[in-house]
């Protein structure tokens, strides 16, 4: 599913361009919402992102469905895109829960103990995590972040690195600590966590032929079971 449409080749030095200014976008957008305590600043950084991402892919013709925006297609291609987004959300909770909570907790890197503070708006408030749920986990963090993640930046560093098996294999780390970095407000421990969990999902995208179906599925399963155990604890589990 490589792009077949581009009309020109991009140098190494506007690919490097195109990522720097979008991943630019994302932090400072990001970060100004931050500073006006605006609900899903992180969200609102990803698809300014998505915006000026949309905008350099055009100038080469290329459409999210080249890099795997779309449903599957028939039975097979339903079970395989399900199964694999069930897998990865297996794999995430089985690696954190017996292998990487413990191990980061050994070396005392666990979260800041605010780190959850800025979900406390809407416990007690059905309608308000409801909408929070599907507008900024949904289609912000799940739908978003695996557009500019796996979509974009993945294959933009392949373009960037070559698509030779290390180029795959550089640009599956290079996002993933990229991604790893955007989670620095949950301090080291979510760092490591969420670059494994891009890891995951790189390998699950690249696995199932660059669908982004399988990933998206993952990401909301996991975000939706991680931030509904918060609302209905009150705020205990994070």
């Amino acid at each position: 599913m490589d792009s077949k449409l581009t009309n020109r080749k991009s140098s190494s030095l506007e690919i490097f361009l195109e990522i720097a200014i979008v991943l630019a976008a994302v932090l400072i957008i990001k970060q100004v919402a931050d500073y006006f305590q605006i609900p899903g600043a992180g969200s609102i950084g990803i698809w300014s992102g998505i915006l000026l991402a949309t905008f350099f892919m055009k100038r080469q013709n290329i459409r999210w469905y080249d890099f795997g925006l779309h449903c599957p297609q028939g039975k097979r291609e339903w079970i395989i895109n399900v199964g694999s987004g069930l897998l990865a959300v297996v794999a995430v909770f089985l690696l954190m829960g017996l292998v990487l909570d413990p191990l980061l907790t050994y070396f005392g890197l666990v979260p800041p103990p605010d780190v959850a503070d800025r979900f406390q708006f809407f416990l007690g408030k059905p309608l308000l995590f409801i909408s929070y749920l599907v507008i900024v986990i949904w289609f912000g963090a799940a739908l978003g972040e695996e557009l500019i993640m796996r979509g974009f930046l993945l294959n933009r560093l392949a373009d960037l690195f070559g698509k030779s098996n290390w180029g795959w294999f550089s640009a599956l780390l290079v996002q993933a600590a990229i991604f790893g970095s955007l989670h620095v407000y949950q301090g080291v421990a979510g760092i490591i966590k969420t670059a494994v969990i891009a890891i995951i999902f790189g390998v699950i995208y690249l696995a199932t032929g660059k669908r982004l179906f399988p990933v998206i599925l993952a990401h909301v399963v996991i975000n939706t079971i991680s931030i509904t155990a918060f609302y209905l604890s009150g705020g205990v589990v994070n």
